[in-house]
């Protein structure tokens, strides 16, 4: 028997555990929220609230990621009318979110789709090829700075208010998920005062940098899958185009064990409450690649994927890019 095969026995949906998934997160978002705006004036409060707001809002990203594969409530309907209400507290457009999503998983490992992927990657051979501004974009594009604190922030800020395939994903998801946005900001504003949303605004900070992370160590570490379209097997990108962060209960609690994703890649129809038992089952099929607290540091090293050794590889000595640039 296949491993997907195995896995089809955990795909298995149950509107009880999703509720008890659910609100609980929900009850930390905003009492957390709400207690940080409230006790502003204490630091040991404020500080708090804010990291727990972040906390809950990552999970609660990863709970509408469930919805959107139709793998968290029993029903199609259910999953979806959830994953637009979670919209505001996510930042994230459910419909153009799912779009693009499915697009990460239809196209995993693939470097002729690379579009498709969350974090954009280049080849050591095209880098070397590439002319100067473009490999000093890719280099500023490619640092901790840029992808776990600019980006993050332009990107749930500013780019999801309209984000790419919106027309081909629904107009009328985005102009409810605006909406919806407006009117949580509205409401905060209006029982706290304005000073509600830099408070909000540090929370979405910390959750952007956070969920900025996940996906780059999962698929950006030494030995990543990747290969051309004709030669691409998806089995093999699903399992070896995605690491295991092994970091923990609590990190598995706080991301609703999105930590398993070579299975999640393989089978998105897991939903998250029974992935990491699934994991735990087909462990010795999988043969995962895991990623602790000292390997997740290491995988800030890794920029280019070099086609030769199939490994990613570091930056070449920026004085060698200068240098070749210099006579022209």
């Amino acid at each position: 028997m296949s491993i997907r095969s195995a896995s089809r026995a955990y795909a298995v949906r149950s509107n009880a555990k999703a509720w008890c998934s659910l609100l609980p997160t929900l009850a930390l978002f905003f009492g957390a929220l709400i207690a940080a705006i409230a006790c502003r004036a204490q630091i040991w409060i404020l500080v708090p609230g804010v990291v727990l707001t972040a906390v809950a809002g990552v999970r609660l990203y990863m709970l509408q990621h469930d919805c959107g594969h139709g793998s968290f409530f029993e029903s199609r309907r259910l999953n979806d009318r959830v994953g637009a209400l979670l919209s505001p507290l996510t930042l994230t457009p459910y419909k153009a979110g799912r779009y693009n999503h499915n697009l990460h998983h239809a196209h995993i490992g693939d470097l002729d789709e690379r579009g498709a992927s969350e974090i954009y990657i280049m080849t050591l051979a095209e880098f070397e090829a590439a002319p100067l501004w473009k490999q000093l974009v890719y280099r500023l594009y490619r640092s901790p700075v840029t992808l776990f604190l600019v980006g993050p922030t332009l990107l749930y800020l500013i780019r999801f208010r309209w984000p790419r395939n919106v027309m081909k994903s629904g107009l009328g998801d985005i102009v409810l998920h605006n909406l919806l946005l407006a009117a949580l900001l509205g409401g905060l504003v209006l029982a706290f005062g304005w000073i509600a949303l830099p408070i909000w605004g540090a929370a979405l900070v910390l959750a952007g940098s956070f969920g900025g992370l996940i996906p780059y160590v999962q698929h950006n570490f030494e030995t990543v899958y990747w290969a051309a379209h004709q030669e691409r097997d998806f089995e093999a990108a699903a399992l070896e185009g995605s690491a295991v962060i092994d970091l923990g209960p609590v990190f598995d609690l706080a991301t609703a064990n999105i930590a398993y994703h070579d299975l999640h890649h393989l089978n998105a129809s897991i939903p998250s409450y029974e992935l990491k038992r699934c994991h735990r089952a087909l462990r010795a099929e999988l043969d995962p690649v895991y990623i602790g607290w000292r390997d997740v540091v290491g995988c800030f090293r890794w920029k280019l994927w070099d086609e030769t050794s199939r490994r990613m590889t570091r930056f070449p000595p920026l004085f060698q890019s200068l240098r070749r640039a210099a006579p022209v």
